[in-house]
């Protein structure tokens, strides 16, 4: 049964963290804890990406773990108890699925959208300043990027084609070109980052997630790469600019392969 392995894992928590647990699980607390939660998060997402369920279901148990950890660290502070954690979540979830718990109408994912947001502002009184507010600043920058265009589109702020987004992917492309020829290395720094920006928001219009993307297009990277570079050894050769010729022909092999 799912309450009794979940009551398990709680009990080994409170074991790790009691009088005669282990040091290190005994010394941490939420702050300490935040870098080794976003592992895990990220070794979760890679197991995803590889389609292994095996391997995802262990990364999960790993994150999960941590959850349970930090929540228990608050808990033994008398912040607030895991139950509490996992009654609020409950309640929150049924509060916002009116469509499903009640007798609204919410029958496409934008409606529901729509509905999850009015929600948080009018019965929560989550309202704030600007849509932006809800990004969280820890997000890694290109997540953060994506996230933030999301929701400016969400309340029209848009590019209303995919061929608009494009075109601004070229234009910042061309303003790049001009901060290189004036040599000035924080002009040109803006300027990519207006054109990383702008890639970003043009991947989002195709319906791409650049994060997904970017993570298949560093794996595959890797694999070309470590192929060449195995291959150079092999042949006794250094990757320098004299051996460029050998290293195309064998980036060119492993993109065959």
């Amino acid at each position: 049964m799912t309450s009794e392995s979940f009551l398990k894992l709680y009990e080994i928590t409170k074991k790790l963290r009691g009088e005669d647990g282990c040091p290190w699980d005994k010394k941490q607390t939420p702050s300490t804890l935040r870098e080794t939660f976003i592992e895990e998060t990220f070794e979760v997402i890679d197991a995803i990406t590889e389609g292994d369920p095996m391997h995802a279901k262990e990364e999960l148990g790993d994150a999960f773990f941590n959850i349970v950890l930090i929540s228990y660290c608050y808990e033994q502070a008398g912040d607030f108890t895991i139950s509490e954690v996992l009654d609020e979540i409950s309640e929150k979830l049924v509060r916002r699925h009116p469509h499903v718990f009640g007798d609204v109408q919410a029958d496409t994912a934008a409606k529901v959208i729509k509905q999850w947001d009015k929600i948080k502002e009018e019965v929560e009184g989550r309202k704030s300043d600007s849509v932006l507010d809800s990004v969280p600043n820890g997000f890694p920058p290109l997540l953060k990027a994506y996230k933030m265009l999301k929701k400016a589109a969400k309340v029209g702020f848009d590019w209303r084609s995919v061929e608009q987004a494009e075109s601004k992917v070229r234009e910042e492309l061309e303003e790049i070109s001009g901060a290189i020829s004036e040599n000035n290395q924080e002009h040109l720094e803006e300027e990519a980052g207006d054109m990383l920006l702008a890639a970003v928001n043009y991947c989002r219009k195709l319906g791409i997630d650049p994060n997904v993307a970017l993570e298949k297009a560093a794996k595959k990277f890797s694999g070309r790469f470590r192929f060449v570079e195995k291959e150079m050894k092999a042949k006794n050769l250094e990757m320098t600019e004299s051996n460029d010729k050998e290293m195309l022909a064998l980036w060119k092999e492993a993109k065959k392969q």
